[in-house]
């Protein structure tokens, strides 16, 4: 087990990528989507809650802090944070007016990082 820690921006990315993946369906047992869900709705509702500059303030301001993840919550996640970057980075090759390249930056980053924590786990 490890410890990692997010921008509230990436957790609210990853857990939302997640649940739109899943179109509906429950997610396999066991997916760090059950031991995460409760966190981002709750951050959810507290982001509706505020003003743009303290809900930009939250996202990129805030931390969540994950104690302890698991080497299988953390390939499923590393899986996830993987798709939001080729996402991103096909937004850019597409000249998407929303695409932007400090998001490919911050998600390749962030893939190099959590890959990094995996390896520590000699997986």
């Amino acid at each position: 087990m490890s410890k990692i820690q997010f921008s509230v921006y990436e957790f609210m990315s990853i857990v939302g990528h997640m649940d739109e993946g899943l179109k509906g369906q429950k997610a396999a047992p066991g997916s760090v989507y059950h031991e995460w869900i409760d966190q981002w709705n709750d951050l959810d509702k507290k982001s509706e809650a505020l003003g743009p500059m303290e809900r930009a303030d939250l996202l990129f301001d805030g931390k969540v802090t994950i104690n302890a993840i698991t080497s299988d919550h953390l390939k499923e996640v590393i899986s996830v944070v993987d798709a939001i970057y080729k996402m991103n980075e096909q937004m850019v090759e597409d000249e998407d007016p929303d695409a932007d390249e400090e998001d490919v930056s911050m998600w390749r980053n962030r893939l190099r990082e959590l890959n990094g924590v995996l390896a520590s786990f000699g997986a």
